[in-house]
């Protein structure tokens, strides 16, 4: 209990006992119960040690209960209602468990020898031993009350706590999903851009009539990838990107990426299977990453794809030749080839491939780097 708590509750209880204590003597000088020293003795012993009922409860009833033993031939009108504030206060605050059940044993057999002691009835020693036992147990059960319900309150904190960290999670993550959406659409055609921007730039410098050519080409990839980007905004929603279907085929991506400077070679076996959405989407997009790559990362050097569609997965392989050198021949993962810094394009790859239950491995063997992707084509989910 904080130190103005306890000081808080000690004056109101040292209040109360003080109330209590000048009410027992009013009635020991009105209506006596005993000599004026031995009713004094008792009224002083057995009140105000409620005074610590709530900071010291063991101690307190301990003390009271011990003048109990002293002989009445009455008792004062007020003494159950200190008997019953007092012992409640033992059972809803007394700790140890021990020492509150030794402490009411004793006080209920001082009870009921003191009440043996007085003018009542034999048969009496049981309500004095009742007076004791019964505010212990409604102590008790209170508290015990009341630690359920700060369990449960501590509970509702932590689930209130766990909410509002997956709820930060979940739009982390949307974030980084909606980064990696534009990164696979931006990053490629951006990549076409700079390619047909250089075309561009050596054409005017050696015959401008050429520069037409790359001109158009920038200017419709800019079009379309303001059309791209309204298009991943819009169907970011999970529920929603199940039915986004490529915007083109993966001919027609080569075909447009071979015309825009990325040389490459498109080899496809097996048949796709129906209503393959996810698949199709995320080998959509892993192809177009690694013609975005190739041209980054190897410009002029060719790309070769091989897609092959078999019972229940689409495997990919892309390869081209690559500068290794740093990096141990046959290592993988998902890093870029030595010499280019890591970013989102591969580990997007690998994230893509894992999400729909697939595989990713990328690794430079022979002065070639290869990366392999495998796609389970009965998954449901987005990719």
């Amino acid at each position: 209990m904080p130190l103005v708590d306890r000081l808080r509750t000690t004056r109101l209880d040292a209040a109360l006992a003080l109330a209590f204590t000048v009410a027992g003597l009013v009635q020991l000088v009105a209506f006596p119960f005993a000599s004026p020293f031995v009713g004094a003795v008792y009224v002083l012993g057995s009140t105000l040690p409620l005074a610590w009922r709530r900071t010291h409860p063991v101690e307190s009833s301990l003390v009271s209960s011990a003048f109990w033993l002293v002989p009445l031939d009455g008792y004062p009108v007020l003494g159950f209602v200190v008997v019953l504030l007092q012992f409640f206060a033992l059972g809803h605050r007394g700790e140890p468990r021990l020492a509150v059940g030794l402490v009411t044993g004793w006080a209920a057999a001082a009870s009921a020898i003191g009440t043996l002691l007085g003018p009542e009835l034999p048969v009496a020693a049981v309500g004095g031993v009742l007076v004791v036992v019964a505010p212990v147990l409604a102590g008790r059960l209170v508290r015990h009350q009341q630690l359920q319900n700060q369990a449960l309150a501590s509970l509702t904190r932590q689930l209130r706590e766990e909410r509002s960290r997956a709820e930060e999670a979940a739009v982390g993550a949307e974030r980084a999903r909606i980064a990696q959406e534009l990164h696979d659409v931006v990053g490629h055609e951006v990549t076409h851009i700079a390619i047909q921007a250089e075309a561009a730039a050596a054409a005017l410098r050696v015959a401008p009539e050429r520069a037409a050519e790359p001109v158009e080409a920038i200017r419709t990839t800019a079009h379309r990838t303001m059309a791209e980007i309204r298009e991943v905004l819009d169907v970011l929603s999970p529920l929603d990107e199940a039915r986004v279907t490529a915007p083109e085929s993966l001919v027609a991506l080569t075909d447009r990426a071979r015309s825009l400077g990325v040389p490459n070679t498109l080899e496809v076996t097996g048949t796709p299977a129906a209503d393959q959405s996810p698949a199709d989407l995320a080998l959509h997009r892993i192809v177009r990453e690694c013609l975005t790559n190739a041209g980054r990362h190897a410009p002029g050097e060719p790309l070769s794809l091989r897609v092959d569609w078999q019972p229940g997965e689409v495997v990919l392989t892309a390869a081209n030749r690559a500068e290794c050198a740093g990096r141990a021949e046959g290592a993988e993962g998902p890093d870029s080839p030595a010499g280019v810094r890591p970013g989102r394009g591969l580990t997007g790859v690998r994230h893509r491939a894992e999400l729909l239950g697939g595989t990713f491995h990328a690794a430079c063997r022979e002065g070639r780097f290869e990366v392999r992707v495998t796609i389970p084509t009965d998954h449901r989910g987005a990719p």
